[in-house]
């Protein structure tokens, strides 16, 4: 069966037959079965691929958690071809219950296998727990907060403002409405080159663009040669990240820094700009916010001679609330993270008694229904509120930048330890630096059809590796909105 992925483009996409997936049930390709108070139909594999696919995958399940509990654990049937490209069925457990995600996580550390056609044995697609954990601390290196980042920080503030002029230039001297969504991913991508990787400006202008789209299937071949060439620009450069591939030259290695590079280039820069897309679009939807955020900016440049410091992040409270409200609301790793287990385990079932898992199950701990369960936030659960009394373990002190993964049993942004985000604290300091620099001489409101989104109980994020705005004109993400010139109080 040639089946379509991620990569094969829409139209191959929208004309494959989704209901054939079905035939494949009770086939020696089916190795899913049914698990008593946890299983769903089994006929479900064909519009659960498809929402998949399509990318409202986590709109397909918390519809399934609205008529069986919104803190339920459901299995459901997976098609999937993680194994050496074949088609199989599988069980998928979906975690959605506080008391069972942390734990399996934390308990559980073997990958499932999603990303190790596409990546090998990169840190996040390793399902050997040994290599993981020998990458893992090679990497931690490179992204020590007091040491690591603090060193690459004149490179982002570099950057960074750089971003009023870009905005100048992309509205047509604020004529013309900007897809702030390619804005934000197009400076990511830049971050993360020039300041982890030390890349030059020469690399950076002619990569930055093509590896975008070859992660959303256009132009798809540029991967191998992205990741040949950037190997070869990480072995001489200086940044922290590059230093990790200086000694990439055995097949074995070589092999593994491939995937590296990719997952990086990948994870480094599109998390954090769907973030900050997201983050815009609901300040622009409340001005209120918006208002405050802006005169917290003011403030923070008047205190400091106009000068980012990377000590001084603690001056911005109100814009770690509105980040990590931005961070429950709209998870970029809306899918969580997945796992194998690696022993029997015990989880809640739908009518709340424990059920048996076996080992070797694979395991998906979403974040999306944790994030959006009005069980464990309140009623206001689908509201930005920057205000939203947060958990201790969920915000940095509700001060500016710490160096800890903030999550809890209902929240997980960056998933949780040992296997969290390697990059959790740098994408926090640059989205810092770019909210402070492109609010320090602009605002911003919706242009007219991004406006048309405000009420639209279905504009909820096109979730494919991980969750951005889905386009209202042509294309398949962005977010448009007007940039405007503003008086600075400075």
């Amino acid at each position: 069966m040639e089946t379509p992925n991620f990569f094969s483009g829409q139209k191959k996409i929208m004309s494959f037959d989704f209901d054939s997936v079905k035939g494949l049930l009770n086939t020696d390709s089916d190795n899913s079965y049914f698990i008593d108070n946890l299983s769903l139909d089994r006929s479900l594999v064909s519009d659960y691929f498809k929402s998949i696919l399509l990318g409202y995958n986590h709109i397909f399940i918390s519809k399934l958690l609205k008529k069986y509990g919104e803190s339920s654990n459901i299995c459901l049937p997976l098609f999937n071809q993680w194994t050496e490209g074949k088609s199989m069925i599988d069980n998928l457990i979906i975690i959605s219950h506080p008391d069972d995600a942390e734990r399996i996580c934390k308990k559980h550390i073997k990958k499932a296998p999603i990303f190790k056609s596409l990546l090998g044995t990169s840190i996040i697609s390793t399902t050997d727990n040994d290599d993981w954990k020998e990458q893992r601390d090679k990497m931690n290196m490179a992204f020590l907060p007091n040491t690591s980042l603090k060193n690459t920080f004149s490179e982002s503030v570099k950057r960074a403002r750089d971003c009023s002029e870009v905005l100048k230039d992309r509205s047509d001297n604020y004529q013309q409405s900007v897809d702030m969504s390619d804005f934000f991913l197009n400076e990511t991508q830049a971050q993360l080159q020039k300041a982890m990787f030390g890349f030059s400006d020469k690399f950076e202008e002619k990569s930055n663009k093509r590896i975008r789209d070859a992660f959303v299937g256009i132009g798809t071949e540029y991967l191998e040669e992205f990741s040949k060439t950037a190997l070869k620009e990480a072995i001489q450069s200086q940044g922290p990240a590059s230093k990790l591939f200086h000694s990439s030259n055995k097949p074995k290695d070589l092999e593994k820094a491939l995937g590296n590079i990719i997952l990086f280039a990948f994870a480094g820069h599109d998390t954090t700009g769907h973030t900050l897309s997201w983050l815009l679009y609901e300040l622009c939807k409340h001005p209120e916010h918006k208002k405050r955020l802006i005169e917290e900016v003011d403030e923070y440049w008047r205190n400091n001679d106009g000068v980012e410091n990377y000590e001084t992040f603690n001056q911005l409270p109100f814009m770690t609330q509105c980040i990590t409200e931005t961070l429950r609301m709209w998870p970029a790793l809306a899918n969580g993270t997945y796992r194998e287990l690696e022993k029997d385990d015990k989880i809640t079932g739908l009518n709340g008694e424990k059920v048996l898992i076996k080992k070797g199950t694979y395991c998906q701990i979403i974040n999306w229904t944790r994030h959006r369960n009005s069980e464990l936030w309140g009623d206001d659960v689908n509201s930005f509120n920057p205000d939203r009394e947060f958990k201790g373990s969920e915000i940095w002190d509700n001060k500016g930048f710490g160096h800890y993964n903030v999550s809890s049993e209902r929240f997980s942004p960056f998933t949780y330890g040992p296997r969290n985000c390697l990059g959790k604290n740098f994408s926090q300091m640059e989205m810092r630096l770019i909210l402070l620099n492109v609010f320090k001489d602009h605002d911003f409101s919706l242009d007219s059809e991004q406006e048309k989104t405000v009420d639209d109980p279905k504009y909820s994020g096109i979730n494919l590796f991980t969750m951005g705005p889905q386009s209202v004109y042509d294309g398949l993400l962005g977010m448009f909105m007007n940039v405007h010139k503003r008086k600075s109080n400075l």
